[in-house]
């Protein structure tokens, strides 16, 4: 008797293990983006054409994986979507989700385009990115001048629903990708991303989103972040000038200028080799890697970093150290 009990719980254990695994598998399946390929491919979607053939198109098309088909049939099936598919040709971009591809064929009016913002862009450049493809889609509401001056609209601003006081909304157009239609003013889009950047990040202070900033323009990987992020914070709570390279590029509006001596003697509040402190705003709008980096960095002894011209990260704990890193990785 005893033999039959331990085998029926082992089965029924095998078994919630297996739920597990398959809920698990489910989950990342339809929450991962297909590919990291932003651009749009066209599928044209027949009237009455089987689920069956338009999964294979998207297969077929690169939109979705060979090996998640299963998974993209069990979305529809579970959520009884298959019979909201709209017959319509669209423009969707190799890197959505399962969730993201079967909103967007749901929809043959509407989402007309999905927009994707990188990590680390300036205001200036992700309104260029959103104009451009809003402007392909037919949208002429939508104005990279407004989007700028809404930024730094206190009225607009104020009615977001911020908990602290902020006069300038870099830091905050969260990068992600997003679903914008002809018909989405200025004003929807900067709300749209404001509040998915409030739904994915929550209590952090204007400060860390500063520091986030200045860790996306200067950590290069996931590794490298959570350490820069404990330089950057501890320099700062000791009274040290940051010297933050990516803070001398803002103000130039370009990210590939070669810094040069004037750049760290030119007198302007980004400049962290001549103030002391933090810059007034955010450099760029950092994304989740560098927001948690920034809220969850890694304790060292470093105090200098410098990258070598691959990209990899030579740290030191003394200026002595750090000079010799820069003979050695930058001569």
């Amino acid at each position: 008797m005893k033999t039959v009990i331990r085998i029926f719980w082992i089965a029924l254990l095998t078994v919630c293990i297996g739920i597990v695994l398959i809920k698990l598998n489910y989950n990342h399946a339809i929450e991962t983006p297909n590919s990291d390929n932003p651009e749009n491919i066209t599928i044209q979607i027949e009237q009455g054409q089987p689920v069956e053939s338009v999964i294979n198109m998207l297969v077929q098309k690169g939109l979705l994986q060979k090996k998640w088909t299963h998974y993209f049939k069990l979305y529809l099936k579970l959520n009884d979507l298959s019979k909201n598919i709209q017959a319509g040709t669209y423009e969707i971009p190799g890197n959505l989700t399962i969730k993201e591809i079967v909103a967007t064929i749901q929809q043959a009016t509407g989402l007309d385009t999905w927009v994707t913002i990188p990590e680390g862009l300036r205001k200036d450049e992700i309104a260029e990115i959103i104009y451009n493809s809003l402007s392909k889609a037919g949208n002429k509401v939508f104005s990279r001048e407004e989007f700028f001056s809404l930024s730094t609209d206190a009225t607009f601003i104020q009615s977001l629903g911020f908990e602290y006081e902020i006069y300038d909304l870099e830091g905050y157009l969260f990068p992600d990708k997003y679903a914008l239609s002809k018909e989405n003013t200025t004003k929807e889009v900067i709300e749209k991303m404001v509040v998915n950047f409030q739904k994915k990040t929550e209590n952090i202070s204007y400060d860390d989103i500063i520091i986030a900033s200045m860790v996306e323009r200067e950590g290069y990987t996931s590794q490298d972040r959570p350490v820069i992020a404990d330089i950057i914070k501890r320099r700062l709570a000791e009274g040290w000038l940051l010297q933050i390279d990516a803070t001398l590029l803002y103000p130039t509006k370009d990210w590939k200028h070669v810094i040069t001596k004037a750049d760290k003697e030119d007198d302007n509040p980004y400049n962290t080799y001549k103030n002391p402190g933090l810059p007034p705003t955010p450099i760029c709008n950092p994304g989740l890697q560098a927001i948690d980096a920034t809220l969850n960095p890694k304790p060292n002894k470093y105090y200098f970093y410098i990258h070598d011209n691959n990209g990899n990260a030579h740290y030191a704990e003394n200026i002595t150290e750090h000079n010799r890193n820069i003979q050695k990785y930058l001569k």
